[in-house]
């Protein structure tokens, strides 16, 4: 999975694509040992009502035999909750909704390792692209931005007694200029215009940690060239325990570049678990040259 997502050597920055991450995950070798080649699953048939719905599929020509079948099946997964393959998906016979079933959570196990494994890696596009995809892959939904995909991700939250996510995120850099080697932070702030709950008691937390909400800061360094690879900075949770808070803070720390000159950061603040989420802002430090004169 690593080596289908890591960085091209021709534009390193460029955005990986959630299509592109359940690909990964339908050719890494857990996937083809757990489901035997000879399954007596009937994946066709699911692709063709997918098809039917006009389901966007062009990306699956780029795998054949297993590792297709493997990639449809999760793709049915993210699917069937749609009006228009429910009828279909209660009446899957026993080794189709197997596969379907043993693909998703095989994919879930995958992605929460490259949760991790990525960002130690510091490449900023399969980092982003696994925090797309694992919010898709939690809920079994098939998009951030379709109304319908939307409600449903409504209802899911409102069952644990949550509101589905109204944020703004807000970054800057302290101190905006600084020598070379000095220490920078970048202060980040998530405004949470959705707080509160709906009933008289709070909801139970979603965690045992006693969180309500979770979500994932990254920090890019952004390079003047484009065929450099952006370089993640940090990579670290954000949560919310109390539902009444209208913000949540967060600071990271970095040293600062040895040359003089105007340096970009782009904030990232993704949710793995809620899909939607997925908010990006820009800041800025100079680093300059001490003009003090020395001692003599």
């Amino acid at each position: 999975m690593a080596e289908a997502l890591k960085p091209e050597k021709e534009d390193p920055n460029a955005e990986l694509s959630v299509e592109r991450v359940l690909l990964a995950c339908a050719s890494c070798p857990c996937m083809l040992r757990a489901i035997p080649k000879d399954v007596p699953s009937k994946i066709d048939s699911l692709e063709s009502a997918m098809k039917e719905q006009n389901i966007p599929m062009e990306w699956l020509d780029q795998a054949s035999g297993a590792v297709r079948r493997h990639a449809v099946a999760i793709l049915w997964q993210l699917n069937r909750q749609r009006a228009g393959l429910k009828e279909k998906d209660s009446a899957l016979d026993g080794a189709t909704a197997q596969h379907a079933s043993v693909a998703i959570q095989i994919a879930t196990k995958l992605l929460m390792q490259a949760q991790m494994l990525f960002p130690h890696q510091r490449w900023v596009p399969a980092t982003l692209a696994v925090a797309r995809a694992s919010a898709l892959v939690a809920n079994q939904l098939w998009s951030h931005t379709d109304l319908e995909a939307q409600v449903l991700m409504a209802k899911i939250l409102k069952a644990e007694g949550l509101r589905r996510p109204k944020l703004r995120l807000e970054a800057v850099c302290e101190p905006k200029e600084c020598l070379p080697n000095a220490k920078v932070a970048v202060k980040v702030m998530l405004l949470r215009h959705h707080r509160g709950y709906d009933g008289e008691e709070p909801p139970t937390p979603v965690s045992p940690e006693g969180f309500y909400e979770a979500y994932w800061l990254y920090v890019a360094g952004i390079k003047d060239d484009p065929t450099v690879p952006n370089s993640l900075l940090a990579a670290q949770p954000m949560v919310v325990k109390d539902l009444n808070d209208s913000s949540i803070e967060a600071s990271c720390g970095f040293t600062a570049p040895a040359e003089t000159g105007k340096y970009k950061l782009r904030v990232h603040v993704l949710s793995t678990s809620v899909t939607g989420v997925d908010l990006t802002v820009d800041a800025e430090f100079e680093v300059s040259d001490d003009d003090v004169p020395a001692l003599q």
